[in-house]
């Protein structure tokens, strides 16, 4: 984001005031406006962070507030600029509108700001107050670093002053002609045609800087102050109200050229009229209603000093993580595998899937097979122990002794005899698959 504000500012200087260039090493023409935004978003970013995380903003809330806020900025304040200032130039060029670099004003980056910041808001359901907040914190000091780029290029060249001998004639500067290749100068020769070797005139860009050098003392004096802390949203109003009024009364010094009047008032007068007008309104609301965001610490600084604690706890964490990663020789192969493609682990892991899936079959049939031995083996027993049984049975008929006195029958001998077959009779059977024993607990 800080490189495209770099880049869109120092395009859009090219293409408008054609300034200077220098040069620095091997990366060529470097627009001072382009490198002084630039410098001015980042000192911007970094007060709007160091607020937001007092207040224990989110780091991703953080970012994201500030790439919204510094894109949608940028893009509003080259439409609003084709729109107000450039509308003719929109009718013969429709593709103006695409040209980004072609020209910005500094009520339309506030628009444009303020839809990505509304739109970031709304999207995350922020509180509006706080952010509010945290956004003018980062946003005035920018803007007004970014008009030291303006006074710089001669970006906002005024009126020519009437009495060169006037006690505020120490604000004006002295235009020479032979910078009339920025057209806003030549615009001022054209005016006075008069004029010899310079014209003393305002330089708007100037004045309006040493205006937001207090404003923005005060701002931040505000914002960071831990006792008598203001409502939620006052320093976002607070804003809008102390710059409003003075650049409103400056517009009356621009020329008509650059600057052209829609019923009598220039684009950025009737911004300052509605800007002022909803600041007071919602001041109202904030003082009477408001009170004061929830911080982490009683300061910034405080705040600050816990979160290098954290961070340096979370680091050093992190390399203790890493060095028992390295010592553990388990943890090699982790590491590739983290590096392999998505399709090598998902073929992988189908592979042992079907390992598993074979191994769990393997057991279950191994189980099935040991069942059915155990039953076998049971089985075998039984019959064992019953034709043992039975031949005991058939030895005792046989040699039971006679009641004394009785006579022996031969024929009931050798029936008694015959039981000694039965066994092998009983194992056919089974055999068979008539009614032996295990086959009939089977059915």
């Amino acid at each position: 984001m800080y490189a495209a504000a770099l880049t869109l500012s120092g395009a859009t200087t090219v293409a408008t005031t054609g300034v200077p260039f220098f040069m620095l090493g091997s990366l060529g023409p470097i627009e001072s406006f382009g490198l002084i935004v630039a410098a001015g978003v980042l000192i911007g970013a970094a007060l709007l962070r160091r607020y937001a995380e007092w207040h224990g903003v989110e780091d991703d809330h953080i970012r994201g507030l500030t790439g919204w806020i510094t894109i949608t900025g940028f893009l509003g304040a080259h439409v609003f600029d084709v729109l107000a200032y450039q509308w003719k130039d929109l009718l013969k060029d429709p593709l103006l509108i695409l040209k980004v670099w072609h020209g910005i004003s500094s009520y339309g980056g506030f628009i444009g700001g303020a839809m990505g910041f509304a739109l970031y808001v709304w999207w995350k359901r922020l509180p509006v107050r706080l952010m509010a907040d945290i956004a003018l914190v980062g946003l005035m000091p920018a803007f007004s670093i970014g008009r030291i780029g303006c006074t710089v290029v001669s970006d906002h060249v005024g009126a020519a002053l009437k009495d060169p001998n006037a006690w505020y004639a120490f604000l004006a500067m002295d235009y020479p002609r032979s910078a009339a290749t920025n057209s806003n100068i030549a615009h001022l020769f054209q005016q006075h045609p008069d004029a010899r070797d310079s014209i003393l005139a305002w330089n708007l860009g100037l004045v309006e800087f040493f205006y937001l050098v207090p404003v923005n003392a005060v701002i931040l004096w505000l914002a960071f102050r831990s006792a008598k802390r203001v409502p939620a949203g006052f320093i976002a109003v607070l804003t809008g109200i102390l710059y409003a009024p003075v650049r409103f009364f400056l517009d009356y010094l621009r020329p008509e050229n650059s600057d052209p009047r829609h019923f009598g008032l220039t684009f950025a007068q009737w911004a300052s009229i509605l800007a002022f007008g909803v600041s007071v309104y919602v001041a109202g609301r904030v003082l009477k209603n408001g009170t004061p965001a929830k911080t982490i610490a009683k300061t910034s600084s405080e705040a600050q000093a816990k979160l290098r604690v954290v961070l340096k706890e979370v680091e050093e964490e992190e390399k203790a993580e890493k060095a028992s990663k390295g010592k553990s020789p388990a943890a090699k192969p982790k590491t590739v595998e983290a590096a392999k493609p998505a399709e090598v682990e998902d073929a992988e892991d189908a592979a042992l899937a079907k390992e598993a899936e074979e191994a769990g079959r393997a057991e279950r049939a191994a189980e099935k097979a040991a069942d059915e031995g155990a039953e076998k083996a049971a089985e075998k027993a039984a019959d064992e122990a019953a034709d043992e049984t039975a031949e005991k049975a058939a030895a005792a008929n046989v040699e039971e002794p006679a009641d004394e006195g009785a006579e022996v029958d031969p024929k009931a001998a050798a029936e008694a005899a015959k039981p000694a077959s039965k066994p092998a009779q009983s194992k056919q059977s089974k055999q068979g698959g008539g009614g032996g024993k295990g086959k009939g607990k089977k059915r």
